[in-house]
């Protein structure tokens, strides 16, 4: 009788194991755009070409568990927006992951081996000509993702506006966005919206943002909820023509923290709306902005805020000029020299704490 129970037991454990292995083996997409081929089937040696093909492939599954898409140095082309949706259940630990095949962290990184994304989409619209037109490059229709060591570029056709990532909808969560970075040129490759989301947790971190518009947008809440557990932190802002950040509807747990914003038209933009009042700001640099804090509509900003909005600050250095690194082939391109305020709060895209004491 022990015998058998033993082997019950056995059975019983081998079978929980094995299911548990299923669940946590993810999916692994491969990109490249100069080596690849949509006819492939995107495994490690035979990648796909496009993110649209990538896109086809991770919509048209329906198997539970993480989906991972690794995505080689080159130029990859959006002719359209692209958006990441299907019916697979990601969960917090089971994500969606878009990544670079190499991220900053890694000891061989450098800005060269970012992949570069760039919309080319054409922004008319059929009977629309001369009205209000957006582009958009990647939007996001399920929860639990991460998008991580990306360099997006603006669209060179877009005349209005274009947003580089989206997520907008009623009970989406959780997207992480890292390690990214976003050049514009409002008169090249405009950027208006680097960043935009609805919703609960969406976290900008260790991004660098040069030349948008508006850099990270915490957009209306679905039904008009506001969004809980969103944070924007160790970002270096340069040059936003309108603000580093903008906050629509978000609770007052919002997170702004080691954060970088200078140079820039304003600092911090909000709707006006009754609800938050309040943001708690620590150890940042905010320098060199035109303006301080300001209300703004779809288009831009209106005017700025009163004593009615208040932002509770510690540690926050309003003084001196940010000096960056310019030289594009530099591993610490675009951050703070040495010496200069910033350099040590550990803003910009690396998250390991001894590749920015190498810096």
């Amino acid at each position: 009788m022990k015998s058998y129970r033993k082997k019950v037991w056995f059975f019983f454990a081998v079978l929980v194991f094995a299911m548990t292995a299923r669940s946590i083996v993810a999916e692994t997409i491969y990109a490249d755009a100069r080596n690849g081929s949509d006819e492939k089937p995107g495994t490690n040696d035979k990648p796909v070409r496009t993110i649209g093909r990538v896109v086809e492939m991770v919509n048209g599954g329906t198997e539970p568990g993480p989906t991972i898409i690794k995505i080689s140095p080159g130029i990859y082309v959006l002719t359209e927006s692209v958006e990441f949706g299907g019916a697979r259940p990601y969960t917090e630990k089971e994500r969606l992951v878009i990544e670079a095949a190499v991220l900053p962290d890694d000891p061989q990184w450098k800005p060269a081996l970012m992949p570069v994304i760039l919309s080319t989409e054409d922004p008319r619209r059929q009977g629309n000509l001369e009205g209000l037109t957006a582009t958009y490059g990647i939007k996001i229709g399920v929860s639990h993702v991460t998008i991580r060591g990306l360099k997006f570029l603006g669209n060179p056709l877009a005349r209005n506006w274009h947003n580089c990532i989206s997520r907008i909808g009623d009970n989406l969560e959780d997207l992480l966005v890292t390690q990214c970075r976003f050049i514009g040129d409002r008169d090249v490759i405009d950027i208006y919206s680097a960043v935009l989301a609805t919703g609960d947790g969406f976290v900008v971190d260790h991004c660098i943002f040069r030349n948008c518009n508006a850099c990270t947008v915490y957009w209306d809440g679905p039904q008009g909820i506001a969004g809980k557990g969103c944070a924007m932190r160790y970002c270096i802002v340069d040059g936003a023509y309108i603000s580093g950040v903008w906050t629509c509807q978000t609770t007052e747990d919002f997170e702004f923290h080691h954060n970088i914003v200078t140079g820039s038209e304003y600092f911090w933009m909000r709707k006006r709306i009754d609800n938050p009042r309040k943001y708690r700001l620590y150890d940042c640099v905010v320098t060199n902005n035109k303006n301080y804090s300001g209300y703004g509509v779809e288009m831009g900003p209106t005017d700025l805020t009163g004593t009615e909005v208040t932002y509770q600050e510690r540690n926050i250095i309003k003084k001196g000029t940010v000096v960056l690194e310019k030289d594009k082939k530099a591993r610490n391109y675009l951050h703070p020299v040495a010496g200069s305020p910033g350099s040590d709060l550990g803003a910009g895209l690396f998250r390991k704490q001894k590749e920015i004491e190498e810096l």
